[in-house]
């Protein structure tokens, strides 16, 4: 069987040059540490200033009984039931393609490559029925694997790689299906290892052997344990034969080649960085530490969110907190939205004589 017939429409490797961002341009961090301050627009707050401290005090409304719900809804989830939010459905004009997996702590997306066609105009649909476009970062044709980088917002919930022992003995493996809004966990059964011919007429050694009949869209799918983490990838692959053309198959490709593809990823393939549109530098007033805006782009998130900056400190705007979160340096401001992903709404608690809340939608920075 010709190699072109098993892997249709080879995409090519992305190589957009990486451009540097001036305005806050927001390298990836941490999460803040320090206490967090209730959304004035979801709560009845009383905000002051006392000894030189920041005080808020808060009347929960129903929305913070609904959220403490679905806090607990979660908790109460298997570990293959939170599994599921880290898949993705992968369309092109609203018809599923394949599955995805999606990293955790990364935000892209291990697709199958043979699932893909000519890898333009994917969409990615998460757990919660989010939509965002995708395009392909990197590609192996050998392994029949691809990484998707989507272009808006960050996913939260992405899987983790396992160390158990995918053939152990009384081991109860899932792979996940498409479903109505979202994937659905299936049984799935690894008859063992074996060498398959992988693309181009590589020969993968030691491949997990796939025992369940599987759907062409269920590829890309991860293999999860019992604690909802990663043991392999679904992908196809073929059968050697003697005599004749070889026959495709359905094969799990083990962590250890998933890292090793992982390894080769170009530093290109990222996501674009959020933007919020302002300079700033680190400021106090009536006791309140924050970001001073001194400057805001035109027609930028910040400018649209109504921000105010300049010299004139007494008619510029103190940005105190973003999503709850204090920040008192242009450094935490930075990591508080690179946090965040492209299309995100980010609530940002500003003071200038008084307190006030808005609302910013991040995009990435011009020329982008």
């Amino acid at each position: 069987m010709r190699p072109d017939a098993r892997y249709p429409g080879s995409v090519p490797t992305l190589r957009t040059p990486l451009l540097v961002l001036v305005t806050l341009v927001l390298p990836a961090g941490a999460a803040l540490a320090g206490p967090k301050l209730p959304p004035l627009d979801r709560q009845k707050a009383t905000v002051g200033v006392s000894s030189g401290k920041l005080s808020v005090e808060v009347a929960p409304d129903k929305s913070d009984k609904r959220d403490k719900a679905e806090k607990a809804d979660k908790t109460r989830e298997s570990p293959v039931e939170r599994a599921r939010r880290g898949v993705v459905t992968i369309e092109r004009g609203g018809e599923v393609l394949g599955l995805g997996t999606a990293l955790k702590d990364d935000g892209r997306i291990v697709a199958a490559l043979s699932s893909l066609g000519d890898g333009n105009g994917l969409d990615v649909r998460y757990a919660d029925g989010s939509v965002s476009q995708a395009k392909v970062g990197h590609t192996d044709r050998v392994w029949d694997l691809a990484l998707l980088v989507p272009q808006l917002g960050k996913w939260p919930e992405g899987l983790s790689a396992s160390d158990a022992d995918a053939l152990k003995q009384g081991a109860h493996l899932r792979s996940f299906t498409p479903g109505k809004g979202k994937a659905q966990p299936a049984s799935l059964v690894l008859r063992g290892k074996k060498n398959f011919l992988g693309g181009d007429d590589h020969l993968l050694r030691d491949v997990f052997e796939v025992g369940t009949r599987l759907s062409p869209k269920e590829l890309g799918s991860p293999i999860v344990d019992d604690d909802g983490e990663v043991l392999g990838v679904l992908a196809r692959a073929c059968v050697p034969v003697e005599k004749g053309p070889c026959s495709p198959a359905p094969i799990g490709v083990p962590t250890d080649a998933l890292k090793s593809f992982l390894r080769t990823v170009p530093a290109t393939a990222v996501q674009p960085a959020p933007w919020l549109g302002i300079q700033g530098a680190a400021d106090r007033a009536s006791g309140i530490s924050g970001v001073r805006v001194v400057s805001v782009s035109t027609e930028g998130p910040a400018d649209e969110a109504g921000l105010k900056g300049g010299p004139d400190r007494s008619k510029s705007d103190l940005v105190v907190a973003v999503d709850d979160a204090p920040v008192t340096s242009p450094e935490a401001l930075s990591r508080a939205v690179a946090s965040k992903g492209v299309g995100d709404r980010v609530r940002l608690l500003l003071f200038n004589g008084k307190f006030r809340e808005v609302t910013a939608v991040l995009r990435p920075a011009p020329g982008r």
